[in-house]
């Protein structure tokens, strides 16, 4: 706002003046972003410190020396070679026999869980026409013999030509046929066990309409009884037919076998292999689909007993023990035959191996090492 000095008129002028803008948005920006480039280089071309590299730690605290280790001498001995599998027990043979024809159920001669023997009836359909199927079948062949035999004597006598004769016995041959079907179909309304056992199961009653393929009962044959457990296929070619195993039942009771069968192939989902132990049971004590520990024995083996906390993971993946061969760190993979409280027994070592019980886990396979061995007052402390 300002006055006209030669305008006596009392009324102000007003003007407007636009503010002037030194440096732009842009600008500054630019500015800020070289100064921190200048800022960074600064700091790489003209800090004079110098970092030291790691050297490798000791453990008696020197710096520069080579890692040391606590080592055993392990020998390997024999041991036995068994496999201890979760299993379960199963009868050698289940049938469920069922009805070959139609009819109502008129007797179930033996009670359900009882034994029976082969060919014992265990379930009697009403026969109803059956019989007087038969005795009409028996008659016509009756009938049609005295025919065939009276074409017989007329053709030696040249009063019938040979093919009435052939029609003649054909229809006696026929009617022989007939009898056995009506003897065959008479006697499937007599439902039998077809092996020695225990029916198991029957869930018909009397007055029961049995159409055929009807199941009647199931029949169990547990001597020999099975234990039935499933190998690993890292294990399989320990396992061999006739090899010695026993078993021991969720009831507690022992029972000893042989292997019988070995399956060619492997289950496709869990890829382990099927293995039965047949054991003997004459006094059926022993109870079908029980809960067993199926203990295989394979030989002996020569192995090494070994911490478990010397088992480790090689780079492959597979389960191994670091050794010291030549003061150098190696890797030997093993596979475990027994595990327990005592250590794991393990196949794959040398007879006599350097085994790294201590501060093998803080170095590298192919890493060179001192070492120290673990003498017996170390290792009662372990």
């Amino acid at each position: 706002m300002e006055f006209d000095p030669d305008n006596h008129d009392t009324q102000p002028v007003v003007t407007s003046r636009k503010p002037r803008r030194l440096i732009s948005p842009l600008g500054t920006s630019v500015i800020v972003f070289l100064a921190l480039i200048a800022w960074l280089a600064s700091g790489i071309l003209f800090n004079t410190e110098t970092v030291e590299a790691a050297k490798p730690i000791s453990t008696d605290g020197n710096i520069g020396r080579t890692f040391k280790v606590v080592v055993q001498e392990i020998t390997a001995q024999p041991y036995p070679n068994t496999i201890i599998l979760q299993a379960r027990s199963e009868a050698d043979k289940v049938v469920t026999v069922a009805s070959e024809t139609g009819g109502t159920i008129s007797q179930l001669p033996v009670d359900k869980g009882a034994f029976v023997q082969k060919g014992q009836i265990i379930c009697r359909i009403d026969v109803g026409a059956r019989a007087a199927q038969v005795a009409q079948a028996r008659a016509q062949r009756d009938a049609r013999k005295i025919e065939f035999t009276a074409a017989k004597k007329l053709v030696e006598q040249g009063h019938m030509s040979k093919s009435q004769m052939a029609a003649a016995q054909a229809a006696f041959d026929a009617s022989v046929a007939a009898v056995k079907g009506a003897l065959v179909e008479l006697e499937r309304t007599k439902i039998r066990a077809p092996f020695d056992g225990i029916l198991d199961r029957q869930p018909v009653k009397i007055g029961h309409y049995m159409s055929p393929g009807q199941p009647c009962g199931t029949i169990i044959d547990k001597d020999p009884l099975l234990i039935v457990g499933y190998v690993a296929e890292n294990q399989i070619n320990r396992v061999s037919i006739g090899a010695t195993g026993n078993a021991k039942l969720s009831t507690g009771e022992v029972a000893q076998g042989k292997i019988r069968y070995i399956a060619e192939s492997p289950n496709l989902t869990t890829r382990t292999f099927r293995v039965e132990l047949e054991v003997a049971n004459k006094d059926l004590q022993l109870r079908d689909g029980m809960t067993a520990e199926l203990t295989i024995n394979a030989g002996e083996v020569v192995a090494s007993r070994v911490p478990q906390s010397v088992l480790t993971l090689a780079g492959d993946g597979r389960l191994g023990v670091r050794v010291l061969d030549n003061n150098r760190v190696v890797i030997r993979p093993i596979q475990i035959i027994k595990d327990d409280q005592d250590g794991a027994v393990v196949t794959g070592l040398a007879a006599s191996e350097m085994v790294i019980v201590r501060g093998g886990e803080f170095t590298r396979d192919g890493r060179e090492v001192d070492f120290e061995m673990l003498s017996d007052a170390n290792g009662a402390a372990q």
